[in-house]
């Protein structure tokens, strides 16, 4: 092989080695992300329930008539 040749047959592994290892980080970091988004989907859903019956119970301590479901 000529120099020249065997130059950038290097620079190119090298190059490919950090790629590699870049889009491995890459992918590690997706994974994380997705558990976040998760957690925050419940927490969001948890959140929205809360005030819900917050809201409920308020207007039922006000005399306003409620759903059946809340009991009386």
């Amino acid at each position: 092989m000529y120099p020249n040749k065997q130059n950038k047959s290097q620079k190119l592994k090298k190059v490919q080695g950090i790629y590699r290892i870049k889009r491995r980080e890459t992918k590690a970091e997706v994974k994380e992300y997705k558990v976040g988004t998760i957690g925050s989907i419940v927490v969001t859903i948890c959140l929205i329930l809360f005030l819900f019956f917050l809201i409920m119970s308020v207007l039922f301590d006000m005399g306003v008539s409620v759903p059946e479901i809340f009991g009386r």
